[in-house]
Formats: structure tokens, C-alpha cells, sequence
């Protein structure tokens, strides 16, 4: 595994960071596990800025799984805050012909006073569809099965609207806690 910085320690992407295989076995759990229209903050549907479908999964042992595979890739320290894990709630993303997430900030997770997250992980889970692209405002992202995607919350993506096929995506959010006397 090779990561790309698009910007410093703000985009990357990790080509592979799940086989074929891994990616599969997360769609079918996906589906299993059923979807839901994508609500906005998690408190209404508002279709006109976010027509995709989600569903929740709480696994402490993926999280540990990611945060081992990629921590030599996340930023290791914000400024007095350092990495310390992968948020345990992942969200599942489907997208189907014509669904989209217009431009907007993703939100961070606080898990208690000295923990919260600054940046959004997620993996690209498959491929066989078009558009679909994640787009910063001078980078695109071009999602590839199994590659993932690493960048601040506070930066603006836009999830492209899928012109044909279905997209699948895994995310969640990298986790850091507040060191005291550093």
C-alpha cells in the first residue's frame, strides 16, 4: 500500500487498503443489514442536497483492524491531539443511478471531553459504475474498489451523482485524543 497526498496531510488515498474479497464480504453485510434514505446530520432527509441510502454498524474489531492497517498513514498528531483509533460506528453508503451528496462539511464525532475525530476515513467498495467521483474544490477523486480515502473534516467533498451502476462506500472517522502537557 502506497498513499497519495493530494494535499499535505489533508487528502490522501491508499490504493488497495481492502482486497476484492474484503470489499464483497462488506457489501453483503451491508445489504443484510438493510438501507435507509441518508438523512442530513442525522435528523431529516433532505433530497436535494442528499438522495443516497446508509445503514450503521457498530464493530470495535474492524475499527482495530483499520487503525492497525493504516495508522503508518493517518496524521499521527493534530496539535496537541494525537491519533489513537478508528471510530467504531461505520456507516454504509449506497448509491444508486442518479443519487449524490452535494457539496458539504463533513461533522466530527466527540466521544468525551479529550477524544474526537478530525478526519473522515472511507473505502471505495466497489466498481462497475460511472461518475460517481468524490470532488474536492481543485481535486477529484476518481473511487476505485478498495482504495481509501482520508481527508479533514473540515474540507468541502462532494459526493458526484452516479450516472450509471450502483456505488458502495464504508466510512468512518479517524479518532484523536487530547495528550496533556505536550
Amino acid at each position: 500500500m502506497k498513499p497519495t497526498h493530494l494535499i499535505e496531510n489533508r487528502i490522501i488515498t491508499i490504493e488497495n487498503f481492502f482486497t476484492p474479497q474484503k470489499c464483497q464480504k462488506y457489501i453483503d453485510l451491508s445489504e443484510k443489514l438493510g438501507y435507509e434514505a441518508a438523512k442530513l446530520d442525522t435528523r431529516k432527509v433532505v433530497s436535494e442536497v442528499r438522495n443516497n441510502e446508509r445503514t450503521f454498524h457498530k464493530n470495535q474489531e474492524l475499527a482495530n483492524l483499520i487503525f492497525e492497517r493504516g495508522k503508518d498513514f493517518f496524521v499521527p498528531k493534530i496539535g496537541r491531539n494525537e491519533v489513537v483509533g478508528v471510530n467504531e460506528l461505520f456507516r454504509f453508503y449506497k448509491y444508486e443511478k442518479g443519487h449524490q451528496f452535494k457539496g458539504h462539511q463533513d461533522g466530527n464525532f466527540i466521544r468525551n471531553e479529550s477524544e474526537a475525530s478530525y478526519f473522515t476515513f472511507m473505502v471505495y467498495l466497489n466498481d462497475g459504475y460511472q461518475g460517481g467521483e468524490t470532488t474536492f474544490l481543485k481535486h477529484r477523486i476518481i473511487p476505485q474498489e478498495g482504495m481509501a480515502l482520508i481527508f479533514l473534516h473540515k474540507l468541502y467533498p462532494e459526493g458526484s451523482e452516479v450516472l450509471e451502476g450502483r456505488k458502495y462506500v464504508l466510512r468512518s472517522d479517524i479518532m484523536y485524543k487530547l495528550i496533556e502537557n505536550s
